[in-house]
């Protein structure tokens, strides 16, 4: 509140101090308005950052069904396109944890293995079947890619989604047989008891 003047009416006061509230008062406003701004910001913000969570999460799930999808469907030999896509993972992998993290997925969380990451490779390796070779091959190839890849990253799984089509349905046949083999019992039955009227 500004000082007031030597020689001040009792109406000037009256006024000066009105004026002061009203600032006080405006004040309190501006500050509630910008705390309610910031409150406002901040709650886009976190809205934001969990969209962004969400949105995320639900693509690592999406990347982690195409990765069992294409190992599920191994083929058994590769095409020329997928065995160029599956060397360029190779070529793009971490040599320093690519081995750690197949053999933690094959191994799981085993407290007890005491076996390093080569050799639990090693022994998943000489106990596959020969059509499982292919998918054991991919599954080195892809689970380093299998995380969202970085800005100006190149997408391997996305590419090995391409040459690995997803296997369409086959259509259903058996429907048609099973429509047709209830007439020609009967008609065999049918015949069988005018047979034996015949016989008798």
């Amino acid at each position: 509140m500004a000082p007031a003047p030597e020689q001040e009416t009792e109406e000037e006061a009256e006024e000066r101090k009105q004026q002061y509230e009203q600032q006080q008062n405006q004040y309190a406003e501006m500050q509630e308005r910008r705390a309610e701004e910031r409150r406002q910001a901040e709650e886009r913000r976190e809205q934001e950052y969990e969209a962004e969570q969400a949105r995320r999460e639900e693509l690592r799930q999406t990347r982690k069904a195409t990765f069992d999808r294409i190992l599920a469907n191994a083929p058994t030999t590769f095409s020329p396109a997928q065995l160029r896509m599956l060397l360029r993972a190779f070529v793009n992998l971490d040599p320093y944890t690519f081995a750690d993290d197949v053999a933690e997925e094959i191994a799981g969380e085993d407290e007890n293995e005491k076996r390093t990451a080569e050799e639990v490779l090693l022994a998943a390796i000489d106990g596959l079947g020969d059509e499982k070779l292919t998918g054991f091959a991919l599954r080195l190839a892809l689970i380093s890619h299998v995380a969202i890849p970085r800005e100006g990253e190149v997408d391997f799984l996305a590419e090995a989604e391409a040459v690995f089509p997803q296997p369409q349905p086959q259509p259903k046949k058996a429907s048609r047989k099973k429509a047709g083999k209830p007439t020609a019992v009967k008609a065999n039955s049918t015949n069988t008891a005018t047979k034996k009227k015949t016989a008798a």
